[in-house]
């Protein structure tokens, strides 16, 4: 499955497309950062804005239905 960052979103109430998982590592790109956080044993990579960095290791990532991509052996899976 893929993702680009900008859409994976911390949240703070479980719902539709919510996964626990935990921070990992944050990383500063200037005027971005980039948040790894730890999701059913994955790596997700989130650029937060108006939410921030959470306080806890512990946080709820949103996956949106709509951007999330099908992949196997590394390749995009096209439906038709």
């Amino acid at each position: 499955m893929g993702v680009r960052p900008e859409y994976v979103k911390i949240v703070t109430d479980p719902g539709p497309n919510t996964f626990p998982g935990s921070l990992r590592g944050v990383t500063d790109h200037g005027a971005q950062r980039v948040l790894e956080v730890e999701v059913a044993g994955q790596l997700v990579r989130t650029t937060p804005r108006e939410e921030g960095i959470p306080a806890g290791e512990e946080v709820l990532v949103h996956l949106p239905r709509g951007k999330v991509l099908p992949y196997a052996d590394g390749r995009l899976v096209l439906q038709s």
